[in-house]
Order: C-alpha cells, then structure tokens, then sequence
C-alpha cells in the first residue's frame, strides 16, 4: 500500500485547541452579521462556526470601545508600569529645569551688559543718578 500525502490523516485530535479570533477577523465577521437579514445571519453564524452570543459580546465590546481582540501574555505590572511613566515624567522635568537655568544665565549676562552699556552712557552724560536711567 502507497500513503497518498494529499489525504488528510483521519485521526481526530484528542483535545480540541481554542479557537481565537483576530480582530480584523471578528470585525469582518460583525459587519457581515449586521449587514445580512435573518436567513443570512444564520447562515453565517454556521459558516464561521460561532453562537449569536459571542457575536454579541463582540458588538458589545466595539460598543463601549474596548479592542475586539485582547493582547495575550502576562498583563504589565503596575508598579513597573508607574515607574516608567514616571521617569518619563522625570526627564521631561529635567529637559525643563535645564532650559530655565540656560534661559536665566542668558538674562543675568543680559542684565550685566546693559547695566555695563548704561553705566557707561550715563557717566559720558554726566547726568545725576536719578536720571540716568532713562535717556529719551
């Protein structure tokens, strides 16, 4: 006897896997469930194997927003999660807490040398101190 490859193997696994559904998958499937009337709903919930309930809490999912499919695998810990917001936060602050300090160097330069410019515009005028500070 020759094994042909194109017959698929009758066994039946032992225990059927769970099906999961992307969400482009489930979206496709709700808007063609939506769009159809009641024979086609039918035919539809046959064809991609699912109860109108699931079809359900999927709308229902869509409704208040949440993503039609879920990300697997651990959920982040909130700690971790808290700490690095935070140290986004952290650096944001430093970012700003430099440029003042930068900003406010400039000014006391500035200050410096207008003082500097002015002092030596009023001693050339031989004006009295009061006066000094506002040439017109």
């Amino acid at each position: 006897m020759q094994s042909d490859s194109s017959v698929p193997d009758p066994e039946v696994p032992a225990q059927a896997s769970r099906r999961r559904f992307t969400a482009i998958e489930k979206a496709r499937i709700l808007d063609a469930y939506d769009a159809g009337s009641a024979i086609e709903k039918a035919a539809i919930c046959r064809r991609e194997r699912v109860y109108s309930s699931l079809l359900s809490n999927w709308r229902k999912q869509r409704a208040v927003g949440r993503p039609l499919a879920e990300q697997r695998g651990r959920k982040p810990d909130p700690q971790a999660v808290e700490m690095t917001t935070l140290q986004r936060r952290n650096a944001v602050l430093e970012q700003r807490l430099a440029k003042a300090q930068r900003v406010i160097d400039i000014q006391g330069k500035a200050y410096a040398l207008l003082r500097a410019v002015a002092g030596e515009s009023a001693e050339e005028l031989d004006l009295p101190p009061w006066q000094k500070s506002s040439p017109k």
